[in-house]
């Protein structure tokens, strides 16, 4: 691909993302909005895990995406259809407040993301494959890193608007709110029983925006593939990947992860606004520091996967990941101070983290073989998460005392989660990645660098000592 080609599909993809992250932030499983939704709703934790467990039980939809597209050369008209539909859903979430039985409205909510995630599911699973043909490999992770730092600065900037003016119906908001909220004369409006509405009508502006962002996608330039590539039968498509070896081994590897991963993944957001009695702007304040921490470091995970491979990062990541979790076994409402710095080492983690998921399993599968390997391996994390995600909430354990510590229902799961995650690496280290550097020569050739540059520094010092 010619270079203005290529520098074309990245502005597109980057104005495209920013809608999609608007959208992502407000509308979409995991966004703390739809957790205040059904906060508002008084789910139970068995609904909140269900809630977190249909976000990747969509992920069995994305091989959908190789079926849709056998046989078929234009991957963006499908990929925008089929996108269309599951965004096009999110319009309708403010009805959930409309019943008047609250596990209805709650059942309503989830039935309508679990079809939402789905569609989205399946037409991410083709985007993968389009913007595969469009990046070369060895510049993947750092334009991956490049685009997901200008949207997600975006998403932090609609969090906090968002956020703030939530935060403005609350009865007891605080004196700055209160005195915002006198200053622009809107005591009337900006009364409890009106949130609900404003939510709603969020909803429905961030749709419209995600739709729109549909319309830039469209510009994005597109290969071909050639026609060979759609004579294959789908049903030999769809094995083909269980028959490497070294497929099957990643596959282990993202079960694994995505199972511990799973542990607790319903309560993080729960367990802020209700045990830690945090406000929707701390919330916000939280992921904000996660969210800049995760900016900072996607030049560093970019440029170290170009250099040393998806594997190697991987391996830095699962020992972050373990750590994460346990940082929450000593915070409190009132105390949670911690908070503040768990918040860097993850968005610091996760970045990392979400540069792999993209892009380990593109690195390992054939060239042409992009799309139904990323499929297959979401389906299959997609239902290791859900299965430990909803197991979290079957067997919610109770408070309990260990050592002294007084230990909340979640923070339990959350220690639990953490030490599974540590076990992840396991399976990682039977992976093979060919360009993959091993972990201890990063580090060796790390400090190596390390003492040259304070040596150069060292001698520098000493020459303008001399010199004075």
């Amino acid at each position: 691909m010619k270079q203005i080609s290529l520098r074309r599909a990245y502005r597109i993809s980057v104005i495209e993302g920013i809608f999609a992250q608007i959208y992502g932030t407000l509308c979409t499983i995991g966004s703390g909005f739809i957790v205040k939704l059904l906060v508002i709703l008084q789910a139970s934790p068995i609904q909140f895990s269900l809630l977190s467990a249909i976000g990747q039980v969509s992920q069995v939809f994305a091989p959908l995406g190789v079926a849709v597209n056998h046989r078929i050369r234009n991957r963006k008209r499908s990929c925008i259809r089929i996108t269309f539909i599951g965004r096009f859903l999110t319009l309708f979430l403010g009805l959930g407040f409309l019943f008047v039985n609250p596990n209805q409205g709650i059942l309503f909510i989830i039935i309508l993301l679990l079809f939402s995630a789905g569609f989205q599911s399946i037409g991410a699973n083709i985007w993968i494959a389009w913007i595969a043909d469009l990046v070369p490999l060895r510049i993947r992770g750092r334009f991956f890193a490049r685009r997901n730092q200008i949207i997600l600065v975006c998403g932090l900037v609609t969090s906090y608007l968002v956020s703030f003016l939530i935060d403005l119906f609350e009865a007891d908001r605080g004196d700055v709110k209160s005195r915002f909220v006198d200053l622009i004369d809107g005591r009337h409006f900006f009364q409890p029983a009106n949130q609900i509405w404003f939510m709603s009508a969020i909803f429905v502006i961030a749709t419209l925006l995600s739709l729109y962002g549909l319309k830039v996608l469209a510009k994005q330039p597109e290969r071909i593939r050639p026609s060979e590539d759609r004579s294959k039968n789908l049903s030999r498509t769809f094995l083909e990947p269980l028959k490497d070896k070294n497929f099957r081994r990643f596959l282990r590897y993202g079960i694994w992860w995505m199972l511990s991963i799973g542990v607790g993944s319903a309560f993080w957001g729960p367990f802020m606004l209700q045990k830690l009695k945090m406000s929707m702007l701390e919330m916000q304040l939280y992921g904000s520091i996660s969210v800049l921490a995760t900016l900072f470091a996607y030049n560093f995970w970019g440029r170290f996967i170009d250099r040393n491979g998806n594997k190697t990062a991987m391996k830095i990541c699962v020992f972050l990941g373990g750590l994460n979790p346990m940082f929450w076994l000593f915070m409190s409402s009132g105390n949670y101070g911690l908070i503040w710095f768990e918040a860097l080492i993850s968005g610091f983690m996760w970045s990392g983290a979400g540069i792999v998921a993209t892009n380990f399993v593109l690195s390992i599968a054939p060239s042409g073989k992009e799309q139904v390997y990323s499929g297959i391996y979401g389906a299959m994390g997609g239902i290791s998460m859900m299965a430990s995600t909803l197991l979290s909430a079957v067997f919610y354990p109770k408070a309990m005392m260990i050592g002294g510590l007084a230990l909340e229902p979640e923070q339990v799961v959350f220690s639990i989660g953490g030490l599974l995650r540590w076990t992840a690496i396991i399976p990682l280290l039977w992976v093979v990645e060919n360009r993959a550097v091993p972990l201890r020569k990063v580090i060796v050739n790390s400090m190596q660098y390390s003492r040259l540059k304070i040596s150069q520094i060292h001698e520098w010092i000493q020459a303008y000592i001399k010199r004075q």
